[in-house]
């Protein structure tokens, strides 16, 4: 704290020991900006910010001053230095500033060692402030385009790679505009060019350790902050100390786990083998631009320069694209060394250096379809010779359901069935839609296993139009006309189960029900409609699926059971199966407890014993099996067979 000549305060320099904790690790740049109205006195708050290995801002220290002019600079940055000594931390290579020459003055006699630069986007702005309304006062539109001509003049000016560039560019422009822009010209020259070139362009730039820091935006970020936290200028400053410690206690804990994430993470474009060394000791954002530097070996047009200046090393500390081409080509990786400390992050111990295996090549790898990531077996040589000679499961076309062919293909009866007429039936002969016409026509060929005089059957479908000699599907058949077609087709996997020999509550006659009951609402859908299990199940307001636990309940040995056993041996029960058992089971338990509701309404007496109880469940048995026995003898389909 500094007092005036009245015992006034005349400035305050405060800096939290966790800050400087925060420094040792990334002490190298160092950047100076002003801010205002955060306090009732008026005095402007000069912010101290680093930049760590992540390139975050982070806060060193902060001064409320009482003036801008060199004393006040000079105060506040010895007092800084002093904390840099106590807390035993290496003084700044870097310190960027605008062109505030009180504080470049005091920079210079404070830190002497240290490379003093200036912010280019203020001597961006600098220059369009004072050049730019002499060349949009007329002719507002071409004075825009004068003007970035101009402007982009200065940029290549800023943005010179050598001396002799730099040189060449400013005479250039000074024949250019010297006979009609003056001024201007002269602005450029004295204030900027003639005084500090070594600071701003980037062949003198680049000579230094700035780490890709050239402008104090970053410090405009800050100011924004600590406004956030102050809320108004009219806190003294003791409060105002309160509301920034907050805001810094905040910004240190993100910083510290943004660092702890990249310690552990690795994104997917550094997973290479070239930084299996140094992830997570060395900064992601440090690795990308090594990464980019590694792009460049790929580029053709134009290809990199085979000179190497030693440009990116000298200003940021990384390796070039010339030392990562020499890596690359002794199989070799990054190690901890070719990067500068300022890039390693606050990590405690020391780095193992451990190189990862070779890779082996696997010529069974190379000729497998398989994901490089996948840990699956692959294919031998007669399991792959197994594979293309094994018969495939033929299609089901989805609009006749019918197997052998698709929905699109020529041999469905169903195709373009919707852009055909529909049928005129005549009152002689009466059909249902959907109904199936077999006539008896003149005999086919002989079919084995069936007779030669067996007359064939035609098949005439209504929704496809009336059935010709030529057109119909002629099927051999035998001579008598009684044919039965039942509309449900039993499981793949199932037995055939005879309804007399076996319960209504058995699993199988379970599922054969809901088969059934699934092909007649597939037979009423309009012809050409995409039908599925899950449809069905949709429509008949059936759950869509179970949990876990449901299925596990229907192989419990008092329901399904484990297997469903057949004359070929055992298998497990299909989710379809089971999806059944406890649509059934449900539906169950919802008509025995409707049959209990109107027993109750009945007013029957109360004390019938077990005895009647085990009677009523015969008695219901009875009824469902005689149900189902009933209900198996009847045809779903109607077949017209025509002499």
């Amino acid at each position: 704290m500094q007092l005036g000549q009245d015992d006034r305060v005349a400035a305050v320099l405060f800096a939290h020991p966790e800050s400087l904790a925060y420094l040792q690790a990334c002490p190298d740049t160092l950047i100076l900006d002003c801010t205002y109205k955060t306090n009732r006195y008026g005095m402007p708050l000069l912010d101290m910010i680093g930049v760590d290995a992540c390139q975050r801002s982070f806060c060193i220290a902060f001064a409320f001053l009482s003036g801008e002019t060199k004393q006040d600079y000079f105060w506040a940055l010895d007092r800084l230095k002093s904390l840099y000594e106590i807390s035993n931390t290496r003084l700044p290579s870097v310190i960027l500033t605008d062109r505030c020459l009180a504080c470049l003055n005091a920079v210079g006699t404070c830190f002497p060692s240290a490379s003093s630069l200036l912010c280019l986007w203020h001597a961006n702005k600098a220059v369009l402030r004072h050049c730019q309304p002499a060349f949009t006062q007329r002719q507002h539109q071409q004075g825009l385009e004068a003007w970035n001509i101009f402007y982009n003049h200065w940029y290549l000016i800023m943005k010179s790679s050598t001396e002799e560039i730099f040189y060449s560019r400013v005479s250039d422009f000074e024949q250019k505009y010297l006979p009609t822009h003056i001024e201007e010209v002269g602005y450029i020259k004295t204030y900027w060019l003639d005084l500090y070139k070594e600071k701003l362009v980037k062949v003198w730039v680049n000579q230094h350790l700035h780490f890709d820091n050239v402008v104090t935006s970053r410090v405009e970020g800050v100011h924004g902050l600590l406004k956030s936290h102050l809320k108004r200028s009219t806190l003294d400053l003791f409060e105002a100390w309160k509301a920034i410690k907050q805001a810094l206690l905040n910004q240190l804990a993100e910083l510290r786990s943004n660092q702890a994430k990249q310690q552990i993470r690795t994104p997917i474009e550094l997973s290479g083998p070239l930084y299996s060394v140094v992830r997570g000791w060395i900064s992601h954002e440090a690795l990308r631009k090594v990464e980019e530097q590694r792009k460049l070996l790929a580029r053709t047009n134009p290809p990199p320069s085979r000179h190497c200046s030693g440009s990116l090393f000298r200003s940021q500390g990384l390796p070039c694209v010339h030392k990562l081409e020499s890596i690359l080509a002794h199989d070799q990786v990054l190690r901890l060394d070719d990067f500068h400390t300022h890039w390693h992050l606050d990590r405690r111990g020391t780095i193992p250096f451990l190189l990862e295996p070779r890779h082996q090549s696997d010529r069974g790898a190379i000729a497998s379809n398989l994901p490089r990531s996948s840990i699956r077996r692959g294919l031998s040589g007669f399991e792959i010779v197994e594979a293309a000679t094994a018969p495939r499961t033929p299609p089901l076309c989805s609009k006749c359901h019918m197997l052998g062919h698709t929905r699109s293909s020529k041999q469905c009866p169903l195709r373009y069935a919707e852009l055909r007429p529909p049928l005129a039936l005549t009152p002689e002969q009466p059909q249902l839609e959907g109904t199936l016409t077999l006539e008896l026509g003149e005999p086919s060929e002989q079919v084995p296993g069936c007779p030669a005089t067996a007359p064939a059957l035609i098949i005439q479908n209504p929704a496809i139009g009336p059935a010709t000699q030529d057109s119909a599907q002629t099927i051999p058949q035998p001579a008598t006309p009684a044919v039965r077609i039942f509309s449900s087709t039993p499981s793949p996997s199932s037995e055939p189960v005879s309804s007399r020999s076996i319960r209504y509550d058995d699993p199988r006659v379970i599922y054969q029900r809901y088969v059934k009951a699934r092909d007649s609402w597939y037979k009423a859908q309009p012809p050409g409609t995409y039908v599925n299990n899950q449809l069905y199940r949709k429509a008949m307001g059936l759950p869509l699926r179970y949990s876990k636990a449901s299925y596990e309940w229907c192989q419990d040995y008092k329901q399904m059971g484990r297997k469903l056993v057949m004359s070929e041996g055992a298998r497990d029960w299909t989710r379809e199966e089971m999806m059944a058992y406890l649509d059934w089971d449900k539906s169950e338990n919802d008509r025995i407890d409707a049959q209990i509701a109107l027993e109750s309404g009945d007013r029957l007496p109360n004390r019938r014993g077990m005895g009647e109880l085990w009677r009523r469940a015969e008695r219901n048995i009875e009824e469902q099996q005689q149900a189902l026995c009933s209900v198996s003898e009847k045809t779903v389909d109607c077949i017209v067979v025509q002499p």
